[in-house]
């Protein structure tokens, strides 16, 4: 049984180091704001130098895969279809953010604390290390999700002015994702949490942690291409079911890091 008080009393404290600290203040919210409107101003230049081309159809062979899989695309503009394609690439990319976000963050507060001698006092307290652990995830977790759905707002927001086309715009507001960002999001964050747990059990230094796992960004870019590239579609269905997926590997990775986040040797070896 979890003692909320004693979770609450480190959660505040975690929530206070980030605030004091503008560098990490702005590693959060800066690039997810440059990653929402750069490819919005990207979809103004390629609207105006893609007029002249009538359909998709006859515009590039390229967009066949694609047009397979979503048919109702042969009635679009070559230029509708383009700006869908690199829209539709940038949402799958906002899943990147819970991950990225959160795993920076959990290997600053675990490694940083114990690189600055701060993090055995805490161990040496009566706090339980599934308080401890559970915390410190929703510390990182927290601001990675905020910063994440405040650029999506900002891209749904921003977009339904620069886009000129009302069917594209309609598109990006499928269901699908608002299941991604308020399900497969948080999930993700855990996912990422738990690893950086795992890592920094493991390594002394923040970056290692940071360039280990790193590697869990690899499946969303991997989906993104694929997507694009018409070999796959994603849909409501695929986000449930990867959302399924993804909770089953935080309980399984959740449950390895809480063993192998062990306090006695942490007090005794990280020295």
């Amino acid at each position: 049984m979890l003692n909320f008080a004693r979770v609450g009393a480190v959660l505040r404290r975690e929530m206070q180091e980030i605030v004091k600290s503008r560098g990490l203040l702005l590693a959060i919210f800066l690039p997810p704001l440059l990653f929402t409107l750069l490819p919005l101003i990207g979809v103004v230049i390629i609207e105006n130098t893609m007029q002249g081309i009538p359909d998709a159809t006859r515009a590039s062979s390229d967009m066949g895969p694609l047009l397979q899989l979503m048919p109702e695309l042969k009635t679009w503009t070559a230029s509708e279809v383009t700006v869908f394609i690199i829209l539709q690439q940038f949402l799958t990319f906002f899943l990147l953010m819970p991950l990225i976000i959160s795993l920076s963050i959990a290997a600053q507060s675990i490694i940083g604390e114990k690189q600055a001698k701060s993090l055995e006092p805490l161990l040496a307290t009566p706090i339980k290390t599934i308080e401890l652990l559970f915390a410190k995830a929703i510390t990182a977790m927290l601001p990675a999700l905020f910063a994440t759905w405040a650029a999506f707002l900002i891209f749904v927001g921003v977009g339904r002015i620069l886009i000129s086309s009302d069917r594209v715009y309609a598109a990006l507001l499928n269901p699908k994702w608002f299941i991604a960002m308020l399900i497969l999001s948080p999930l993700l964050a855990l996912l990422s949490v738990s690893i950086a747990i795992i890592l920094s059990s493991r390594v002394n230094d923040a970056r290692a942690v940071q360039q280990i796992g790193g590697f869990i960004v690899m499946p969303i870019v991997l989906l993104g291409v694929a997507q694009t590239m018409g070999l796959i579609l994603l849909n409501s269905w695929t986000f449930i079911l990867g959302a399924l997926i993804v909770a089953a590997l935080d309980i399984l990775i959740l449950r390895l890091g809480a063993r192998m986040f062990q306090r006695e040797k942490i007090l005794t070896r990280w020295k």
